[in-house]
């Protein structure tokens, strides 16, 4: 048996009253696909008021960031009505959560049953996975085609230096929970980290995860291996931006036109030439070469180790396309896909064999048994029968050796022709124990 598993966000507009089932007659006609005559199996969790919620929340850091402000235009008199009046935020956050499918509760009770045992066990833990996520109304419906939950809370992060310390983030939230989640797109980590254990809980009672859309993943495993090649795609262009800086870098110091060193000393040889009579003969001669200062020296040597590493880097990147790179790693991770998809079905297959195997192996386990018993019952109606018709112990035990002989060999002879062993092997074996239990006896007296 296998089942769905759905988590969204709701992004229309949250009706409280639809959801606790309080709403006014003129909406309840309008909602023709809820049964009413069922709306007393819906179980309400939470039902608290989102504005005390608001309250207890952002009461003191609304408080300390008034304290703070000089201008009383700048204070905030309430932050549920600055929340609900502006565009960026959203006051609250719904979710909705379902196991399974209309298909799978029509006319099946238990399957209700084990749905709502499912969404409240995941309920249970929620606020302690989530501590930033503070729950004001939960309610499990039961009078539609399907049981499923609206679960609404506000999402509450800490530590702005803008504004109010306390405010209303959803992403921000769930990221200061928990610091593993994905930093671009937290929301959908998250999401799958909540619907691997729905998918959990459904295992433990026997239920494989259906899978339905694309933007969900077969197991744990799977995830994880595509978060590492997606860190790795991320490193790659990370190190790619890093290069490009340390190229702009080197660049800054390569001159963007040919190097000229003015006033250049030459370097001058002195020879000597002495004479015979009076003072020697000195003789200056250009060498050819010049003579640098240590600052001309230093600035020459940058630049030409600047160049090499430029040089290393150009030969690099060039030898490494990292776009072709990220597109193998792409590619990888859709092999990747397409090889978990054929090992589940594989496996899914397996365990229906699985299933057939055990069944009939529980089948000829109880047919290897009433055989047996059939067999010892046997045994002794021929042994009854051998003892009534022979007059003394011994012309007995000789009568019975010797159809147990016969016995034998037909028995041995089926075993050859089938290759395995038959059932009326088990008179051998009966025999076999008798005879056993007489020597002991005997051993004993």
């Amino acid at each position: 048996m296998a089942m769905s598993i759905s988590l969204k966000k709701d992004t229309t507009k949250t009706n409280i009253k639809h959801n606790n089932r309080t709403m006014g007659e003129r909406e309840k006609e309008k909602n023709k696909h809820i049964d009413y005559s069922r709306s007393h199996e819906n179980k309400y969790l939470v039902q608290d008021s989102l504005k005390e919620l608001y309250e207890k929340e952002f009461g003191k850091a609304q408080e300390d960031y008034n304290d703070k402000q000089k201008r009383a235009d700048r204070k905030i008199k309430s932050y549920y009505d600055h929340i609900q009046g502006g565009k960026k935020t959203s006051l609250q956050q719904e979710m909705i959560l379902q196991v399974g499918d209309k298909d799978d509760f029509e006319n099946n009770p238990a399957n209700v049953e084990m749905a709502n045992e499912v969404l409240e066990e995941w309920f249970r833990d929620f606020e302690k996975r989530n501590p930033n996520l503070k729950i004001y109304n939960a309610v499990i419906h039961n009078d539609e085609a399907s049981p499923h939950m609206h679960l609404n809370f506000v999402p509450v992060a800490t530590g702005y230096k803008r504004g109010m310390d306390k405010q209303v983030s959803f992403d921000r939230a769930i990221t200061q929970q928990d610091k593993t989640l994905d930093k671009v797109r937290p929301f959908d980590d998250w999401r799958n980290q909540e619907v691997f254990l729905l998918e959990k809980k459904l295992n433990e009672r026997g239920i494989e995860r259906e899978l339905v859309g694309t933007n969900d993943y077969e197991d744990v495993n799977e995830y994880k291996e595509k978060k590492d090649l997606e860190k790795e795609i991320q490193l790659l262009e990370k190190n790619v931006v890093g290069k490009k800086k340390e190229l702009i870098d080197l660049t800054e110091v390569i001159p963007d036109k040919k190097m000229v060193f003015k006033n250049l000393k030459k370097e001058i040889k002195t020879e000597v030439k002495p004479k015979f009579l009076g003072k020697p003969e000195i003789i200056e001669k250009e060498t050819g070469n010049f003579v640098l200062t240590p600052k001309q020296l230093k600035s020459i040597e940058g630049t030409v180790n600047a160049t090499v590493s430029v040089k290393k880097d150009y030969e690099r990147l060039n030898t490494t396309d990292l776009v072709t790179e990220n597109r193998r790693l792409d590619a990888q991770l859709n092999r990747m896909y397409l090889a978990q998809n054929k090992w589940e079905k594989e496996i899914k297959e397996l365990k229906v064999e699985n299933n057939t195997l055990r069944s009939s192996i529980g089948d000829l386990k109880d047919r290897v048994e009433a055989l047996t018993i059939e067999v010892g019952s046997a045994y002794k109606g021929i042994k009854e029968y051998v003892r009534e018709h022979t007059r003394d112990v011994r012309g007995f035990k000789n009568a019975f050796k010797d159809v147990m002989d016969i016995i034998k060999g037909e028995s041995r002879s089926e075993r050859d022709r089938s290759g395995f062993q038959s059932p009326v092997g088990e008179f051998e074996k009966t025999y076999n124990r008798e005879r056993a239990r007489e020597r002991d006896r005997g051993l004993e007296r």
